[in-house]
């Protein structure tokens, strides 16, 4: 959010396209950039007290002034897989970095916040490549993310990237200025800032679904397809820790124990021309629950049936003896000597419930750490409440296609993003899908801003007080005359239905106007049972 010192910044970002080959088309990156910018006037003026009465959106506008855009990057024949945006915390260039995974490469874009940012020889508010950088050769960047680690013997504050890839390496690189770079040469691309690799963590023996540094940035979680989650020193990229997840539930019967052939893999059958494979857990996200990096969860099911949470507690601290800065100078030696003084972490299993009857495709934890968005492979998107152990609330077969990505709220839904007070609804989930849409979610009900009345056609005016006195007095006789025509009527269907029929009211209208006269409205004096008071 916007603050007299900072200008808020709500940013979102996908990608996809038609395929990876030299035939597929619209493959790109879209991130929409809502940005207010403060006046630093409308703080000294005194506007809180001497304004004119408007309410809290008038006095919103007059302190922000809300720009809105649109940032297309083209990523040419590649398809981007994944992609991470932040911005840090002594941001120079006031640009959102965006980091996307195409090929075996990482991009680090710079969208500039404002336009007066852009240099005129760019394309107006196009996004700048800061830097670029090849993970390995044949490895398929996934997932990437981002952290800012203070490094306490170089006295300064490192940003760190780690990227996840398809063959179950996890790559660290530092992002650093560049010799003779300066904030001014904001328009010349690679000549900012460059990303140097520090480590590179091997232990996954599959795909790499999710990533997470921990919140003091020594360390990085990864999940996979290999049924295990792992955490990673980012020193020396030894593991620290395996946590081995299942997809049974935890109060019925264990599995059957299977024989498998170690040679092969694979389960042995009777018929010799089929041989069933082991069967493969997913584990599709994995986050940490505190601040202190004990409390780790992790999302797993199969191919089918159903998804299971697990909750992970980290009891014992790493200790690194004779560690190195992370700079990536370490010799074989000395990595020889910190691999053998190196100490395990010891995590065990909390509990593990089922979150989902079908199998969960991506997952997203709340920055509160209170609510995990899961997307499904049937198109719905659930929003788990870790407190209670129980779904807020379901959207049921959103998408026509599995869910691919999502992102939960990145602050507390008490704070407003910018676009959020306009629009009235805090989003607490952003998802996107293989059926090439996007959608938002929220726990709220309806919106915070009424709904305007549109105006009506016909001219009304605002009564005055002499005609809402006269109305006062009127209506009441208004309606006994209403209820006696009421009653008029009901009579004449019944005594002059003869009278009143088509045929005879058009041969005889007299012999229908006196029996309304004499037998429903005024009886005649002779007429028995009538008695007049003498005059």
């Amino acid at each position: 959010p916007a603050t007299p010192k900072n200008d808020g910044v709500s940013f979102t970002a996908y990608c996809g396209g038609g395929g990876s080959a030299k035939t597929g088309v619209g493959n790109k990156i879209v991130c929409d950039l809502i940005a207010q910018q403060a006046a630093p006037s409308s703080f000294n003026n005194g506007d809180d007290n001497n304004n004119d009465g408007g309410g809290s959106e008038e006095l919103f506008e007059r302190r922000y002034h809300t720009a809105r855009r649109t940032v297309e990057i083209s990523t040419g024949e590649a398809l981007c897989f994944g992609i991470h945006a932040f911005r840090p915390y002594d941001d120079t260039l006031q640009m959102i970095r965006l980091v996307a995974c195409v090929g075996d490469e990482i991009l680090l874009y710079g969208i500039p916040i404002h336009l007066n940012l852009v240099d005129s020889n760019e394309k107006e508010g196009a996004a700048i490549l800061l830097a670029k950088a090849n993970v390995g050769s044949g490895y398929g960047a996934n997932v990437a993310t981002y952290t800012a680690m203070f490094h306490v013997q170089q006295n300064q504050l490192q940003h760190l990237i780690a990227v996840g890839c398809e063959n179950g390496h996890l790559v660290v690189f530092r992002i650093h200025q560049s010799e003779g770079s300066n904030a001014a040469s904001a328009s010349s691309s690679l000549s900012l800032v460059e990303l140097t690799k520090i480590t590179e963590c091997k232990g996954h023996t599959k795909a790499i679904c999710a990533i997470q540094f921990h919140p003091r940035g020594h360390e990085v979680l990864s999940s996979a397809k290999d049924g295990t989650a792992r955490i990673f020193s980012v020193a020396t990229g030894h593991e620290l820790g395996t946590m081995k997840c299942e997809v049974h539930d935890p109060n019925g019967p264990p599995p059957a124990a299977i024989a498998i052939d170690p040679s092969k893999s694979t389960i042995k059958t009777k018929d010799p021309r089929m041989m069933k494979r082991a069967p493969q857990i997913l584990v599709r996200g994995c986050a940490y629950g505190d601040l202190e990096g004990k409390t780790i969860y992790t999302i797993a099911s199969g191919k089918r049936g159903a998804a299971y949470l697990t909750k992970w507690k980290s009891t014992t601290l790493v200790s690194l003896k004779g560690g190195g800065g992370g700079d990536g100078g370490v010799g074989k030696n000395n990595e020889q000597q910190q691999q053998q003084q190196q100490q395990q972490l010891n995590i065990r299993q909390e509990y593990r419930v089922q979150c989902s009857p079908v199998p969960i495709s991506a997952t997203s934890l709340s920055s509160d750490c209170t609510i995990f968005a899961l997307g499904s492979v049937e198109g719905s998107i659930l929003l788990y409440n870790l407190e209670t152990k129980s779904v807020l609330k379901e959207f049921k077969e959103v998408h026509d296609l599995p869910v691919t990505c999502l992102a939960s709220r990145p602050i507390p839904n008490a704070l407003m993003l910018p676009g959020e007070l306009e629009d009235g609804v805090n989003f607490d989930a952003v998802s996107a899908s293989a059926d090439n849409r996007m959608g938002r979610w929220t726990l709220q009900r309806k919106s915070r801003i009424k709904p305007v009345r549109a105006a009506s056609s016909s001219y009304s005016r605002k009564k005055g007080p002499v005609e809402q006195f006269v109305w006062n007095i009127l209506r009441i006789p208004l309606l006994l005359l209403l209820a006696l025509v009421m009653v008029a009527i009901r009579d004449v269907t019944i005594v002059c239905r003869e009278e009143f029929g088509m045929p005879a009211v058009l041969l005889d209208v007299g012999a229908a106007g006196h029996c309304l006269y004499r037998e429903v409205l005024w009886a005649e004096d002779t007429r028995p049972g009538i008695k007049f008071v003498p005059v």
